[in-house]
């Protein structure tokens, strides 16, 4: 009896987190529609800011993007802290020889928060937009954040849109219909006000706002939730664009998912004041459906095949014991087959599933045994 009780527990809890829970989002986010009024009559000084580590293959392309982008020169300036790089990030940056670029230098790597935390001290302009060295804006991007803060003040958080270029040794195709899910999430969410998670790639937010992080904090996630806190709202601006060519394969998308687990509930252990409905309300109960919840997935699917081995004599729980079985079977097969170099044809997407699986539970074991993470590579 008590594996048939948990077993509906478990898949309760999964239909909640990617049927009902999403389902709800939706039906609210159609029924709330915001009076909107541009906050600028003139348009506000901004500074792009990003962390480098030995980024030579893109930063001479990145910052020339930065710089041309359609907003007037004398308000966007940039800021590039360089993370102790062994390659010639530093020299490219410096040859370069813009007024509108400062170059900032960290010794002994201290990672992309501490970086973010050290530009923004230094930044001056109204606004602050978070990009990435290897993330492409479209010419109109920096401007289309910026129109979307309202008149009221009310908006702290504006996220925009990341598409993916193919690239044949990559997950690109997954990660886009991942992010595809995701971005109807985001929308919905942000008519309510509560957008949760900016992407690092691209999102703005108002100078006045920012929070100095802990290092071994997840910056794009963590600075949303505490601007939520202070009673601001958190937007979706799908017009603000920026493409990046993932080069990421399986085995680096593993590594970079449970980083993301790992640091986001590291975290919110440090702000768990936000997951108490009492105080948080709301907020609590979306963070804890979209967020914590779905990144639990494979602790209750790993409670469902358990509870379906003890319930084996009953037919339909054996079925469902064979169902998964095969899955989980055809993920390793894809994954193996990607290892080995080749294209993994049907077994792409069961790989992927079975990837994302594994690197949540590997993020969940190393925040239960209090690993920090701080720096990492690149995963291109």
């Amino acid at each position: 009896m008590i594996f048939l009780t948990c077993f509906f527990i478990f898949a309760g809890i999964l239909v909640y987190v990617f049927l009902l829970y999403p389902t709800l989002i939706l039906l609210l986010g159609s029924f709330t529609k915001r009076e909107f009024e541009p906050k600028w009559s003139d348009l506000p000084s901004v500074t792009l800011v990003f962390s480098a580590f030995n980024e030579e293959d893109n930063i001479v392309k990145k910052l020339n993007n930065a710089l041309e982008q359609e907003y007037p020169e004398d308000k966007l300036y940039v800021i590039v802290v360089d993370d102790d790089s062994t390659d010639g990030t530093v020299q490219l940056i410096k040859e370069l020889q813009s007024a509108r670029i400062t170059l900032l230098q960290q010794k002994d790597r201290k990672g992309k928060t501490a970086a973010l935390n050290r530009a923004v001290e230094e930044a001056e302009g109204e606004v602050l937009v978070f990009t990435d060295a290897n993330s492409m804006y479209l010419p109109d991007a920096v401007r289309k954040l910026v129109d979307a803060f309202d008149a009221s003040d009310e908006i702290g958080v504006v996220c925009g849109e990341i598409t993916y270029e193919k690239h044949p040794l990559a997950v690109s195709e997954e990660e886009s219909l991942y992010w595809k899910l995701e971005i109807l999430l985001k929308r919905a969410e942000s008519n309510l006000g509560t957008m949760f998670g900016a992407n690092g790639a691209i999102y703005a937010m108002l100078r006045k706002l920012y929070t100095p992080l802990d290092e071994d904090v997840i910056s794009d996630f963590i600075t949303p939730l505490l601007v939520l806190r202070r009673g601001k709202r958190t937007v979706y601006q799908p017009f603000a664009m920026c493409t990046e060519i993932s080069t990421r394969n399986l085995k680096a998308e593993f590594r970079r998912k449970k980083r993301i687990v790992q640091r986001s509930l590291y975290g919110l252990w440090k702000n768990r004041d936000l997951l108490n409905p009492l105080s948080s309300k709301w907020l609590a109960l979306q963070l804890l459906s979209h967020k914590v919840l779905r990144w639990f997935t494979p602790v209750w699917m790993l409670g469902i095949f358990v509870c379906c081995l003890f319930l084996i004599t009953i037919p339909v729980f054996a079925a469902l014991l064979i169902i998964q079985a095969l899955l989980c079977l055809s993920g390793l097969i894809g994954i193996f087959v990607q290892l080995s170099g080749k294209p993994a044809g049907w077994f792409r997407f069961p790989a992927y599933l079975l990837m994302l699986l594994f690197a949540s539970f590997i993020g969940i074991w190393g925040f239960i045994t209090g690993r920090r993470l701080i720096t990492w590579e690149p995963q291109r």
